[in-house]
């Protein structure tokens, strides 16, 4: 990948972003900036964008995807990266149908035979998706790439 891509990196707080922090060193040589929801364990994180988290409220959802859309106009992302969860539907749809930004998924460690609602939610449009146990390839289908435990 190009080193002056900018790369979006989306997950919830917790075991999402305990993913993500374990793989930060690949994507150090790019520019990059964090979305996630504003929660205890996420601040004081530089390049981070806060939301309010969306599964709380309709509303959450409706001023977080206006913001999403201000935050991608303003980033310009590249590319997107997410471990989920709910955070990263709007934002890959959003990056996808008006930014045209590349999408790459990263299913959670946690998944190991079943897919996540967000895994079904977003496989349809991601450029990349990514499984990290080979029961869940039968789940999803030849999209998915198998690479191992990576966390």
């Amino acid at each position: 990948m190009k080193k002056d891509r900018k790369i979006g990196l989306i997950c919830s707080p917790g075991g999402h972003l305990v993913e993500i922090l374990q793989l930060l060193e690949a994507f150090q040589d790019h520019p990059f900036f964090f979305l996630t929801y504003k929660e205890k364990a996420t601040l004081n994180r530089k390049n981070t964008y806060y939301m309010m988290n969306f599964a709380k409220s309709p509303l959450n959802l409706i001023v977080g995807i206006l913001k999403i859309f201000f935050i991608f106009l303003r980033e310009r992302p590249k590319v997107l990266f997410s471990t989920g969860a709910e955070i990263a539907i709007p934002s890959f749809y959003i990056g996808k149908f008006l930014f045209r930004t590349k999408l790459i998924y990263l299913e959670s460690g946690a998944q190991v035979y079943h897919p996540s609602l967000t895994g079904r939610w977003v496989y349809p449009i991601t450029d990349l998706f990514l499984v990290q146990w080979e029961p869940l390839l039968k789940q999803y289908g030849s999209k998915a790439k198998y690479v191992g435990g990576l966390i």
